[in-house]
C-alpha cells in the first residue's frame, strides 16, 4: 500500500470516529454518525408514555392530530420528541405554549390552502398519553390515561375527553 493510500485510510477512519463522537456528545443525528437513540435504552416496563396533540373543534370535540398532512413537514416521529424536550426545559410553560400556537397556526394555514381536509380548529391541547403495550397495538385507540400538559387557543369551557377523540 502506498504512503498516500495509507494516509487517506487513516484520515477516513479518524473522520468516521470523530463524526460519531461529535454526534454522541451533542445528541444529534447525522448519518452515518447517529448514536441511534431508539436502540440506546432498555425499556423496563410494558408501558408507553407519549406526547400527543389534539385539535379542538368549534363544537368542542378533540381530534388526534396524527395524520402527516395535518402538520407537514412536522412528523409524528420527531415532533413529540421536540415537544417533550421543550417541556423538560426550565422555562417550559411559555415556550411550550408558543410552540403549540405555532403548530396551530401551521395547521390552519395548511387547511386554508387546501393541503389537508381537517376541520377548522379553535384550540390545541398537548397530552401525555399512556398505553399498556399489547400485541399488534390492539389498544391503540384506547389508552390507559391522558394527562393534559398544555393548551392554546379558545378551549376554556370545552370538555377535555371524549372516547371518539382517540380515533
Amino acid at each position: 500500500m502506498t504512503r498516500t493510500r495509507l494516509l487517506f485510510a487513516h484520515v477516513l477512519i479518524l473522520g468516521l470516529i470523530g463524526g460519531s463522537f461529535y454526534d454522541i456528545l451533542t445528541r444529534q443525528e447525522h448519518w452515518p454518525f447517529s448514536n441511534y437513540p431508539m436502540f440506546s435504552t432498555v425499556h423496563q416496563q410494558h408501558v408507553l408514555r407519549w406526547p400527543r396533540l389534539f385539535g379542538v373543534t368549534a363544537d368542542g370535540r378533540e381530534i388526534a392530530l396524527v395524520r402527516h398532512d395535518y402538520l407537514a413537514p412536522l412528523d409524528q416521529s420527531r415532533l413529540p420528541l421536540g415537544l417533550r424536550r421543550i417541556e423538560q426545559m426550565d422555562d417550559s410553560d411559555g415556550r411550550l405554549r408558543q410552540a403549540l400556537a405555532d403548530i396551530l397556526r401551521r395547521y390552519e394555514i395548511r387547511r386554508e390552502a387546501g393541503e389537508h381536509e381537517g376541520p377548522p380548529l379553535r384550540g390545541l391541547r398537548l397530552y401525555t398519553v399512556t398505553w399498556d403495550l399489547e400485541p399488534y397495538a390492539a389498544n391503540l385507540d384506547h389508552p390507559r390515561s391522558r394527562e393534559l400538559v398544555a393548551e392554546v387557543g379558545d378551549t376554556g369551557s370545552m370538555p377535555r375527553f371524549s372516547p371518539e377523540s382517540m380515533q
